[in-house]
């Protein structure tokens, strides 16, 4: 009952819709738009997820949901017939949620309170105090004013995470998770699979040092010898020039 589902299309393109936002979108973006400096390209990059999985994920039985906080912008991804919503972010800030105090709760302590709060993960983590941080009306309102009636956690939906970690431009891992309310991970899969290959580092010509080519090149010197029948050949060529 607890175990995850995977929708193996679903995933190849959600990861594509991430990937490409990381790999390719944000750096031809910082290309053509060459800035002192790049502040918002944390921002920019969830922008470009979120205009991917429009393009590339949405269909007829999948839908993006939208919400606002404050003045940020975000998307939730359900699937209508599976009943799974979904959310991306990156490991630090999924870590950095359930450990940060707040006033009002984060979208995704609301939506894993309301969607998965019936489940619980095989291993808890120890804490000092075993208190929700916010009252279930609160939770309950907060929810409501994210989803605005489009998804109804008495129809059965549960939530997942897509959890990625990326280095620069390469994405690097990716995770789908299913948490139940205290961010606890009940089950988890790797998405690594489907990462496209970036076969153009195969190919990458990484600068040589001067010296250390020099030093290359007198090695070869010794190390090659030229066959007795051309010397005579070379010879003469050296004469004529």
């Amino acid at each position: 009952m607890d175990k995850i589902k995977m929708n193996k299309s679903l995933m190849r393109r959600i990861v594509r819709s991430v990937e490409k936002a990381i790999a390719e979108d944000v750096p031809q973006y910082l290309r053509e738009h060459h800035k002192e400096t790049n502040n918002a390209i944390i921002q920019l990059r969830g922008d470009y997820i979120n205009d991917n999985l429009r393009n590339m994920v949405v269909g007829e039985n999948i839908e993006l949901v939208p919400f606002k906080r404050y003045s940020w912008h975000g998307r939730i991804l359900v699937d209508r017939i599976e009943k799974i919503s979904y959310t991306i972010t990156t490991q630090q800030t999924l870590k950095a949620v359930p450990k940060k105090h707040r006033n009002k709760p984060h979208f995704l302590q609301s939506i894993l309170y309301m969607e998965n709060g019936g489940y619980e993960a095989p291993v808890k983590q120890l804490t000092l105090m075993d208190i929700y941080p916010f009252e279930e009306d609160v939770l309950q309102n907060d929810f409501s004013s994210i989803v605005e009636g489009l998804i109804d956690p008495n129809e059965g939906y549960r939530h997942y995470v897509i959890v990625y970690d990326a280095v620069g431009s390469e994405l690097i891992d990716i995770q789908l998770e299913f948490l139940d309310k205290d961010f606890d991970i009940i089950e988890a899969a790797s998405l690594n699979e489907y990462i496209k290959p970036d076969f153009s580092r195969l190919t990458d010509v990484e600068p040589v040092d001067e010296d250390l080519n020099d030093e290359v090149v007198e090695n070869a010197k010794g190390l090659l010898k030229v066959k007795s029948g051309l010397r005579p050949k070379l010879k003469d060529i050296s004469k004529q020039a």
